[in-house]
């Protein structure tokens, strides 16, 4: 009976032990991958916060640098952690090209895809915008492992979008169905995290209202889709000008928000009268100087804060890496200071 009881006794413990750890580990896995410095009870705080910029892979500065010279607009990035105060990264611009050989994916011609634009552009030392953005996706994701990242549409070419619907072989919502599926492998196939359209002249004005809405919702449908298949986010962004062949009730339903281009002359109430959800509108910041005759700085991150934060909790700095970009870099670390914690 002595035996029974202590036998009893030790598997008791045995299995209080092994609960306690099996919750430990619940608690543990339950936990976002870089939440853990933000206080439990600011989480719901700033769930709807975000510190985004774009970068462009056209850029050398200062003048006869690449990407890998001590110094660069680039290795600063990384050497100066800017990348921890991205949330979202914008890589410019991406074009749309007919599937081929050397597409990704490859294809027939029949359909469209996107690549980064000028691919083969060089870079001092014979780099190209494809290294340049191979470079950007690895450091970024290396300084910053929670940072997202997404190709943005170029605005220069009024026909990028209208020629995704060029097939005959396809009805108008095939092709834009189509489009939304390689944009999906390429976006894979980089481990990108979303898409984002700069919508201005002659982008805006080349592009039907029901273009812009089969691609939207399209391109919604299918993450979406994603979403619910593997649980990853993709994000849906515009970056806007103007309200021009915009449609909202796509916006409304699939657009993640809009980086209003408020240094360009957008207003905020020209998208709220054109139907847009207010929530979805973001302060699109500069911090560059306003032209090469006035180094003057465009706004500064206080500034940008201060006027925005009564009516948007999401910021994005156009851009990262300008002749400017010391003080960009600066200023992108400060507006996340600002609008995450209220102070520089």
């Amino acid at each position: 009976m002595s035996y029974g009881r202590n036998r009893m006794f030790v598997v008791l413990v045995i299995l209080v032990l092994v609960l306690s750890f099996s919750a430990v580990l619940v608690q543990s896995c339950g936990k976002k991958a870089g939440v853990g410095t933000i206080p439990e009870e600011q989480e719901e705080e700033v769930t709807n916060k975000l510190v985004n910029a774009w970068i462009l892979l056209d850029e050398d500065q200062p003048s006869g640098a690449n990407y890998n010279t001590p110094g660069s607009c680039y290795q600063t990035l990384i050497s100066n952690e800017v990348y921890k105060s991205v949330d979202i990264l914008f890589i410019c611009f991406a074009t749309t090209e007919p599937t081929g050989l050397t597409s990704v994916p490859t294809g027939d011609g029949s359909t469209y895809t996107i690549r980064i634009q000028d691919a083969s552009n060089p870079h001092p030392g014979g780099l190209t915008n494809q290294d340049y953005m191979n470079y950007v996706i690895r450091d970024a994701h290396s300084v910053n492992p929670n940072i997202k990242i997404a190709m943005t549409l170029g605005w220069g070419d009024g026909t990028l979008i209208s020629r995704i619907f060029s097939s005959s072989k396809y009805t108008t919502e095939e092709n834009a169905a189509r489009f939304a599926d390689n944009l999906m492998y390429y976006l894979k196939c980089y481990n990108l995290d979303g898409f984002d359209i700069d919508w201005e002249w002659p982008l805006s004005t080349g592009t039907t209202v029901d273009q812009f809405r089969y691609l939207i919702n399209a391109i919604g449908s299918r993450f979406s889709q994603e979403a619910q298949q593997t649980g990853k986010k993709y994000y849906l962004t515009i970056s806007p000008a103007t309200t021009d062949n915009l449609d909202a009730a796509a916006i409304n339903r699939y657009v993640d928000f809009l980086n209003l281009q408020l240094y360009g002359g957008a207003s905020r109430d020209e998208f709220i009268n054109a139907g847009i959800n207010p929530n979805l509108l973001a302060y699109g910041a500069k911090f560059e100087s306003k032209s090469p005759w006035d180094p003057t700085p465009y706004q500064s991150a206080e500034a940008a804060y201060m006027e925005g934060k009564n009516y948007y909790t999401i910021f994005t700095n156009w851009r990262l890496n300008s002749g400017d970009f010391d003080y960009e870099q600066d200023q992108q670390k400060q507006l996340y200071n600002w609008v995450y914690y209220g102070h520089p």
